[in-house]
């Protein structure tokens, strides 16, 4: 159980249309409604979802699915502090592909969403692909993916302070706006030479960084009021950087000349980079008795540079230390 204290509920009416028509071979459409609550009666999710989906007369598929989450009680958000609110967002997704029974088959996948009750969280993603089918046994797919995300309240460090706003115990929890760009290419190659001797590729370059602003705290418990530091208060946040020109964190102070102390925060920036590959060849050798043949390698990095540079971080990238794994599986089928 990897969690406890919430009662959930989900109501969905869907309706599909299995008969072609004039302009669809298959459409399926859904509404709902789901809520959640934990034990002391707080709402803690809450969204209306509606979703249609269809198979055109030309074999293309498409798709839209939209959620209205309002904002919400959020007992997670403070790591282990007081419950907050946590705002809510819209989210439109649309896809749409070609045919698939075409030896060449493309897609499109695109993410919207909006912030409610505050206008810093938003998303734009972009998600295409292709799949080749140059033969019957071989097929080829690539995915890369592009995500622009900004986050209102992503969580950075609790300070202890005897000035913190009431209700959070001596403890000021900070947060920030994080804005995060990552992009990844997903590439699977499945190859059957013979019906007992198969290979299977699978490689995921990947790329993020985050970059947080606007750092702030929570005015009181279950409330989504903030307090954004250098703006309200006569709050001041002082950039500490390197000799290098880096930024190695900030200072705040809460109220300027009043009574409460400065604090530090270390720079949460984040540049992450990995590389993930497997080759699996699996060869039946008599019927029932499988070799399987596994090689693993997985490259990554960290810095804390808080900005994408595609270049720089793909160059990096390569220069990261791997580590390979090698496997051997063998089965023998004892039967007569």
């Amino acid at each position: 159980l990897g969690r406890a204290d919430y009662k959930w509920m989900l109501a969905n009416v869907a309706r599909q249309w299995t008969t072609p028509g004039r302009l669809s071979r298959f459409a399926f459409l859904s509404l709902g409604v789901q809520t959640q609550y934990n034990y002391e009666g707080d709402r803690t999710d809450l969204d209306f979802h509606s979703g249609l989906n269809a198979t055109l007369k030309n074999y293309w598929n498409t798709g839209v699915f939209a959620i209205v989450r309002p904002s919400y009680l959020n007992e997670r958000l403070t790591r282990g502090g007081p419950t907050v609110k946590n705002y809510g967002y819209n989210f439109l997704g649309m896809n749409l592909s070609g045919d698939q029974r075409k030896s060449l088959v493309w897609g499109m996948n695109v993410n919207l969403s909006k912030g409610r009750d505050n206008d810093e969280g938003q998303r734009y993603a972009l998600f295409p692909s292709l799949t080749i089918k140059p033969t019957t046994s071989v097929n080829i797919n690539i995915a890369p993916g592009w995500d622009h995300d900004w986050t209102a309240q992503q969580f950075v460090s609790p300070v202890s302070s005897a000035t913190a706003p009431a209700g959070f115990d001596g403890t000021r929890y900070v947060f920030g706006r994080l804005e995060q760009r990552t992009f990844s290419v997903d590439t699977r190659v499945n190859a059957t030479f013979t019906p007992n001797l198969t290979l299977e590729l699978f490689a995921q370059p990947f790329l993020s960084s985050g970059h947080y602003t606007s750092f702030k705290e929570f005015q009181k418990p279950k409330s989504g009021d903030m307090t954004i530091f250098g703006r309200d208060n006569g709050s001041t946040v002082q950039t500490n950087k390197n000799v290098d020109g880096s930024t190695i964190s900030y200072t705040i102070d809460p109220d300027g000349n009043g009574v409460a102390a400065p604090f530090m925060v270390d720079n949460p920036d984040f540049n992450f980079r990995s590389l993930r590959g497997t080759a699996v060849v699996r060869w039946e050798y008599r019927p029932g008795s499988t070799l399987f043949l596994v090689w693993t390698q997985q490259r990554e990095g960290f810095d804390d540079f808080g900005d994408f540079q595609f270049g720089r971080d793909r160059s990096a990238l390569f220069r990261d230390r791997p580590t390979n794994i090698f496997q051997v599986k063998a089965t023998y089928w004892l039967g007569r």
